[in-house]
């Protein structure tokens, strides 16, 4: 049995509906010019679909929630290009990596997303195909009656998610300041991760790997407890900016002064130099200085002479001293007072040298 037409003549639910009487197991293939659509049933219930067969979905849900790590997700992708009609759900459900459970809850999930989105199409064509297998049927078995009331019930609220996140290609930012403490699930979480100020929605949905409906629903609540803007930077981050720009114009580094009379002012290191008053070391500092003699530091000892160099040697300081009409001689010395000592004192009494006495000798005629 082969059932097919267009979708302007029989309407989705109407095509389940049948499929679900009758009981049937195939393929249900809807397409609306490059896009392709499929839902898998099996005894007229659903296991199973995807509004785009050119993409992973389910695997992509699977990676977004962190299920899967990078060995095993290289493992069943090896293992989906050698047998092509083996899913990639499949592939990683069979290496027991992950909870049976937890897939199926994944994939009744993503074929719930999918069916809305194929409500969604008002026109193109469908073709069911008999006895064609579902290659990621992990045991979900959704009746058709539950999928169709809860694909009503999204388009029915779908004008107002829309209100909150008019176009997919709206840019997604944080609110730097939201007005209440905030208070997210895991989901939400996980969603928030995403945002950096430049991916649009459609970019969330398809790094999330979960529907269209649920990644929008999120985004208008967050909207709506003003921690998201969409669609442009939110108010409370364009005043942050524009006040730190504002503080910047006062931390720059002060300019030098002009040049006066052509000649440029001294660099600030200089100038500092030059404003900070000079400390002439004591006599002591430059006298315990290493390497550094001081003028005012002592030259000589009692008797004229520096008691640390030998008599009659010179330095090259002390001759590049002299000036060229003074004397290369020293003055001679003063006479040396004679100590006179009284026995009748105790103390030294200093007489000046008594002169030369003058001696005549008398020759006899």
């Amino acid at each position: 049995m082969r059932l097919e037409g267009t979708l302007d003549a029989f309407s989705l639910p109407d095509i389940f509906q049948l499929l679900s009487y009758t009981k049937k197991t195939g393929t249900l293939h809807l397409r609306r010019d490059a896009e392709h659509g499929v839902v898998h049933l099996r005894d007229g219930a659903v296991t199973g679909a995807r509004s785009d067969v050119f993409r992973q979905a389910l695997g992509r849900r699977l990676v977004g929630a962190g299920l899967v790590d990078d060995e095993a997700l290289a493992e069943a992708v090896a293992v989906v290009c050698d047998a092509p009609d083996t899913g990639l759900a499949r592939a990683l459900a069979d290496t027991g990596r992950l909870d049976a459970e937890l897939l199926r809850q994944h994939g009744v999930e993503q074929a719930t997303d999918a069916i809305f989105d194929l409500l969604r199409w008002a026109e193109g064509d469908f073709a069911f195909v008999m006895d064609e297998l579902d290659p990621d049927d992990l045991g979900a078995a959704l009746a058709v009656e539950d999928v169709v009331a809860e694909g009503r019930r999204r388009l029915e609220s779908w004008d107002a998610v829309t209100a909150a996140v008019p176009s997919p290609a709206a840019v997604v930012c944080l609110a730097p300041s939201p007005g209440q403490d905030p208070a997210i699930d895991r989901d939400e979480w996980a969603l928030l991760s995403l945002v950096d100020g430049s991916r649009t929605v459609a970019d969330l949905v398809a790094l999330s790997g979960r529907g269209e409906y649920v990644v929008v629903s999120a985004l208008a609540a967050l909207v709506e407890r003003g921690l998201l803007s969409i669609g442009s930077e939110p108010a409370g981050a364009g005043a942050l900016l524009r006040r730190q720009e504002l503080l910047a114009t006062l931390e720059h580094a002060p300019e030098p002064p002009a040049a006066v009379g052509g000649r440029s002012p001294p660099p600030l290191s200089r100038r500092c130099a030059l404003s900070t008053p000079s400390v002439r070391p004591s006599r002591s500092a430059a006298r315990h200085r290493p390497g550094k003699r001081h003028r005012s530091a002592p030259r000589s000892s009692r008797n004229g002479r520096n008691p640390s160099r030998p008599r009659g040697s010179r330095t090259t300081s002390s001759l590049a001293r002299r000036t060229p009409g003074r004397s290369r001689f020293r003055r001679p010395r003063r006479s040396v007072p004679f100590r006179a000592h009284t026995p009748c004192s105790r103390s030294t009494i200093w007489t000046p040298s008594p002169p030369p006495r003058r001696t005549s000798t008398v020759i006899p005629a």
